[in-house]
């Protein structure tokens, strides 16, 4: 996984792994523009997620690699309920809404990383 093909090939063979058939995720040519080592933009009403990487991402080893695209494919499966939280921002009312979204972002975080450690394990290896 050296180059954006063949991490787009790679995401591809995984996305039925992890429960995503349906999805179409698309390796962005662009970096995040987060300080992080990856991150995924779900489509609010299409099958379809973008994945970033950072530049950085492509100097790690394969087995780091590898757990990044587990936890990025992870929030997928949690785009849905993260687009309930958003809707709630102006309903109920701003203190509790900053209150809620932070606890789910750090929740959420978490429970990706953990699962993320686990379904690596699972993905194919590198040559694969």
């Amino acid at each position: 996984m050296d180059t954006l093909e063949e991490l787009q090939n790679y995401v591809n063979r995984c996305l039925p792994m992890v429960g995503l058939t349906q999805w179409a995720v698309k390796v962005s040519k662009h970096p995040t523009e987060e300080d992080n080592w990856a991150d995924i933009e779900v489509s609010d009403n299409l099958w379809s997620a973008t994945l970033r990487v950072s530049s950085d991402f492509w100097s790690l080893p394969f087995e780091e690699k590898r757990r990044i695209v587990a936890h990025e494919l992870l929030h997928v499966h949690y785009a849905g309920p993260e687009r309930a939280i958003e809707c709630l921002n102006g309903v109920i009312g701003t203190e509790a809404y900053s209150l809620l979204s932070n606890i789910y972002e750090v929740e959420i975080e978490r429970a990706a990383d953990h699962l993320s450690n686990v379904l690596a394990k699972v993905l194919p290896g590198p040559s694969a």
